[in-house]
């Protein structure tokens, strides 16, 4: 019995750790698949799958999900935004978290521009002023 209950759980394990990766990118490229949908640039830096819940007391109103990238011209600040890519999203997703925790109202369409000026002063304080400009791809919220 104990022998099975491991193997279950090490199985288990094992597929979620498989689901969670991400694709890999093509080979000779370093731009995401899921980025080339959006745009062909190469100075385009994504930064998919920043999700906030959406409460207010103690009850969970719904999630709101925001897929964005960053434009970054310089090369160097490239390479250093792949680098410091957790601090990045952790900055990004604690701005989205914000939005939508103290924000959003709900029921209403969220505000893009002011989420995006949030996303931009979390990408600033890591990277610096002027040197990544943000860009939403898509900002949906699911009840």
């Amino acid at each position: 019995m104990r022998k099975a209950l491991a193997l279950l759980l090490a199985s288990s394990l094992a597929a979620a750790r498989a689901s969670a990766a991400p694709p890999a990118p093509a080979a000779g490229s370093d731009v995401d698949p899921q980025a080339k949908r959006i745009t062909g640039s190469e100075k385009y830096v994504p930064t998919f799958g920043l999700r906030a819940s959406i409460s207010r007391g103690f009850k969970v109103q719904g999630v709101l999900a925001v897929d964005a990238g960053l434009d970054v011209p310089d090369e160097k600040i490239r390479r250093t935004c792949q680098g410091i890519r957790p601090r990045l999203m952790s900055s990004m997703r604690d701005a989205v978290l914000n939005y939508a925790s103290l924000s959003y109202v709900v029921g209403e369409k969220p505000d893009a521009e002011m989420l995006r000026a949030r996303l931009q002063k979390a990408v600033d304080q890591v990277l610096g002023k002027d040197n990544a400009r943000v860009a939403l791809a898509s900002v949906i919220v699911f009840q």
